[in-house]
């Protein structure tokens, strides 16, 4: 658990007391602070919950775009293995068309 729901827990928590405490004492403006508070706590609790819930989408990210490079390289390998000359040929060409796009005369 994070330092936002914590505090906002708390801060929620304060604001129901302060809402009840209004409620018995007919205080208007007691009850207006204990809504005010109890609404701030709520949206910092779920502040720190969709925190959370992004540094977990980030994480599991991470880790698929990591096993999907894996997979890729384990693919160019293979294929660079099983037909080398083909693979020489594409650099080749790759040299030749970046050679091309940089001696171009600029406009």
């Amino acid at each position: 658990m994070d330092r936002n729901r914590i505090t906002g827990a708390a801060r929620q928590t304060v604001g129901r007391l302060k809402d009840a405490a209004g409620y018995v004492t007919n205080d208007s403006t007691l009850r207006a602070e204990g809504l005010y508070d109890e609404a701030v706590g709520y949206g910092t609790r779920v502040l720190g919950q969709a925190r959370d819930h992004a540094a977990d989408l980030a994480d599991d990210a991470y880790e698929t775009g990591r096993q999907l490079y894996g997979q890729g390289i384990r693919q160019l390998q293979r294929g660079a293995k099983d037909h080398p000359l083909a693979l020489v040929v594409a650099a080749g060409i790759a040299g030749a068309a970046i050679a091309w796009m940089l001696s171009q005369p600029r406009r």
